[in-house]
């Protein structure tokens, strides 16, 4: 995938939205211009829920706050209003595919960029503070992977 000027709208999925894809928003929210809409949603989202205890601490470490975050489920209309959406593994992106088969080519792996082939983010959901740390760099690692690509005036990770 080559620079991407046409990218307004990014959309991150995971299946709770309540530890990976709240991550990877804030951390692309604070790296991109607000010319670039960041939201994300959850395959089967806890919705309304806040981000998990430790995905917001770990956050907040790092001097992003993301304690307004709620989740969203995901629905055929958000996919397809998205230029871009980033998922966590090659299952989420088919049960994307399925849900809205006409942004088929609008979806990639988050860590799509981290190694050949591409890496999924393993969900730390359930786990303990290590299991988060993990996934947060992982998740930072591939946002700073990502920013290149669009053609905006950016911010570090």
């Amino acid at each position: 995938m080559k620079s991407t000027p046409s990218i307004h709208s990014i959309l991150v999925l995971c299946v709770g939205n309540h530890c990976r894809a709240p991550i990877a928003e804030g951390l692309f929210r604070a790296a991109l211009a607000p010319t670039i809409q960041v939201s994300s949603a959850g395959l089967k989202a806890l919705v309304d829920c806040p981000p998990a205890p430790e995905a917001a601490r770990i956050m907040k470490e790092h001097g992003h706050d993301i304690s307004a975050h709620r989740g969203r489920q995901v629905t055929a209309e958000m996919a397809l209003e998205a230029d871009l959406i980033l998922v966590m593994d090659a299952s989420q992106k088919e049960w994307c595919t399925q849900i809205a088969p006409a942004v088929r080519g609008r979806i990639f792996l988050l860590g799509q960029w981290l190694s050949t082939p591409p890496r999924d983010i393993e969900d730390p959901f359930g786990q303990g503070p290590e299991a988060f740390r993990r996934a947060y760099e992982d998740i930072r690692r591939s946002v700073s992977a990502w920013l290149p690509h669009f053609h905006s005036k950016q911010r570090s990770a």
